[in-house]
């Protein structure tokens, strides 16, 4: 419960979004623990996506799951890597791994 969901819209969004939240989702406290997960075990490989073990990845322990439809998308990729270095006004060399 992060907040991300509050911006549904109309009348039965708004009353059913914070019930199915609560029964569905972990809390906001858990919702980093894959990325730190991934990030610092040394279990973790590259290329492995990692996600919450609980029902449909909603909450739970970080493990390897399946990467989501569309993730490996190259040409997707590259279009949010260049509408991320428009809005931020940071380029970033990935050849030299540095901002520029």
């Amino acid at each position: 419960m992060t907040g991300l969901q509050q911006h549904g819209t109309g009348a039965l969004s708004r009353m059913v979004t914070p019930t199915a939240v609560r029964l569905l989702m972990g809390p906001a406290e858990g919702a980093a623990w894959p990325s730190l997960y991934a990030a610092t075990s040394p279990h973790v490989r590259s290329g492995r996506f990692i996600g919450p073990a609980g029902r449909d990845q909603t909450s739970g322990t970080p493990k390897p799951v399946e990467l989501p439809t569309g993730a490996d998308d190259h040409a997707e990729g590259r279009r949010l890597w260049a509408a991320s270095e428009e809005l931020t006004r940071v380029r970033f060399d990935l050849e030299a791994g540095a901002a520029l």
